[in-house]
């Protein structure tokens, strides 16, 4: 298995995961780990292209902004608490901000402007970033894996 490569990176690691989560949506140990996954493929796109890892996250946050989340998410994940990030709001962010509650009312991942959610919405991982934003872990994993398939470029080797 050539976990170097996007594609089998993508297809064997972070899209299996991500559907492990969605099956498991209020696991805390799946949210994580589908965000350090997803954050990772920066790391492979950037081997391939011979860059920076940095270089290749920015490129990809470029097109996919929300990866920008990932990648506060995952680094929380590992490391307890953000000290550093691109986005300055996002530092600080811990990982035990992350907390079971409503998947997102909308299908755009959003809340309502009070951060709430139908109440027949099922339970997920959910977390509010310090910047103010509430996120659904679960629709972001997947609406970034959706834009990084759709943006073929990160998986030319």
């Amino acid at each position: 298995m050539a976990f170097s490569n996007p594609e089998v990176y993508f297809e064997e690691l972070a899209l299996p995961l991500c559907c492990r989560f969605e099956a498991e949506p209020t696991s805390y140990e799946l949210a994580i780990s589908t965000c350090i996954i997803i954050y990772h493929f920066a790391d492979v796109v950037a081997y391939v292209r011979g860059c920076q890892p940095h270089e290749a996250t920015a490129e990809i946050s470029d097109k996919i902004p929300d990866f920008r989340t990932i990648q506060a998410l995952a680094n929380a994940g590992k490391h307890v608490e953000l000290t550093r990030h691109p986005i300055s709001e996002l530092v600080g962010l811990r990982a035990e901000d992350l907390k079971r509650g409503k998947a997102a009312a909308f299908s755009d991942g959003s809340y309502f402007s009070d951060g709430t959610s139908y109440s027949d919405m099922s339970e997920t991982v959910v977390v509010e970033t310090p910047d103010g934003n509430k996120h659904d872990v679960l629709h972001t994993c997947k609406s970034v894996l959706d834009s990084l398939k759709s943006n073929r470029e990160f998986f030319q080797v």
